[in-house]
């Protein structure tokens, strides 16, 4: 009986495209993306998952390094360039989780990751011909980014939603590159070849593109991050994560314009938190701090949608009441009064029941955004006498000019 024919060689690549040319191309740009995000990650060390990423582009790097050294890969090789691979698509998948604050999957890390590199080693020293290295690395690889893209989709990061989609097209393409390479292996083994066949250039080419996009993604991922982190500290207090006063001015201004062109008044209102020194001195800076937090957040919850809480400084915050008239702004003043005031703020060690004073002025009474500040400063010093009260601008002795 004759023995069946051996499979016809795959369709050969262009000369140009050499295996040691190919491979070299590859480590060259994974060692240029890597080094740039190892680059970001020593400036940006606040961000979990940026090292990660660097490692990960390296670790690749170093796989392909293998290839193109050794040529034609023993087994040894050949599992160590494999192995790396893995180690690369892996860690980008944990480097994608960390950033993105979402926990990743244990049956893939804690169950399938094991299998794929004891099926690595098995089939490196025992020659499992149904089951090739390149494949397992295939299969391993398709998951691993299907897994990254379904991470990035899922994140509700507003901050850098867009370049999160950027960095999942990439991935997702390169998963259906691997998985459409993983096909073509089975249905013709003589892909599998080292020779630089059809299928493994456009593979090669494929990765070496979209790895480019893959990197400028992700970095364009961490800079809409630090751009939008550099925003909010600009703009918020960093212990109540309520609007700072420069923001608040800001606020303010705006609204000044928008009466004198549209002649739509609003309202602010200035409150100090009663005896506030006497928490410190009791309880510690630190119970003042959550006191602090606390009232601001309490005071967040009870206001309208388009109204806007400020810390105005120490234990002084101003609130926006926009298109609002002064008694309108009592009414919301004494409502928030009544809740603080119905509250305890709660703590390890006990609690506390505070109170605030506040005064409430509107724009009616003056187009200046100082004197309408210095009114509820006029009026919130009258509520200071008795505490825990509300004073209008229209109960200051000597009207404001």
């Amino acid at each position: 009986m004759n023995p069946p024919p051996p499979p016809f060689p795959p369709p050969q690549a262009p000369d140009m495209f050499s295996m040691a040319t190919l491979t070299l191309m590859i480590v060259i740009t994974f060692i240029m993306q890597g080094s740039l995000i190892a680059f970001s990650s020593r400036i940006i060390k606040a961000y979990k998952g940026v090292r990660e990423a660097s490692v990960a582009t390296f670790a690749l790097a170093f796989g392909y390094l293998v290839l193109a050294i050794v040529g034609t890969p023993d087994a040894l090789s050949g599992l160590l360039s494999n192995l790396l691979n893995i180690c690369g698509y892996f860690l980008i998948y944990l480097a994608i989780c960390r950033f993105t604050d979402q926990p990743y999957n244990r049956l893939l890390v804690f169950a399938f990751l094991p299998i794929a590199v004891l099926a690595l080693i098995l089939t490196a020293f025992l020659h499992l011909r149904w089951l090739p290295l390149v494949n397992v690395t295939l299969i391993v690889g398709a998951v691993f980014n299907i897994a990254s893209v379904l991470v990035l989709y899922r994140s509700d990061h507003r901050r850098y939603k867009l370049s999160a989609y950027l960095t999942a097209i990439p991935l997702l393409i390169y998963a259906l590159v691997l998985l459409g390479r993983l096909i073509i292996n089975y249905l013709s083994p003589a892909e599998i070849a080292p020779s630089p066949s059809n299928s493994i250039v456009f593979s090669v080419m494929a990765l070496f593109i979209l790895s480019y996009l893959w990197t400028a993604g992700f970095i364009l991922m961490v800079s809409q991050r630090l751009q939008s982190d550099v925003h909010d500290l600009a703009m918020n207090d960093a212990l109540t994560r309520v609007r700072n006063r420069r923001a608040m001015q800001d606020m303010l201004d705006f609204e000044m314009r928008r009466v004198e062109k549209e002649v739509r008044d609003f309202s602010i209102i200035l409150i100090d938190i009663d005896h506030f020194k006497r928490v410190n001195d009791t309880h510690g800076h630190d119970i003042g701090d959550l006191v602090l937090q606390w009232f601001a957040s309490t005071l967040q919850h009870g206001m309208r949608v388009q109204d806007v809480v400020a810390r105005w400084g120490g234990e002084e915050f101003l609130i926006l009441l926009p298109d609002t008239l002064l008694e309108e702004a009592m009414e919301i003043a004494e409502r928030l009064r009544s809740t603080i005031a119905s509250s305890t703020v709660q703590f390890p060690s006990g609690s506390l029941q505070i109170t605030f004073s506040a005064g409430v002025s509107s724009s009616t009474t003056s187009r200046s955004v100082d004197k309408l500040y210095k009114i509820a400063d006029q009026a919130l010093y009258i509520a200071k006498h008795t505490r825990n009260r509300v004073v209008s601008q229209e109960d200051i002795p000597v009207k404001p000019v």
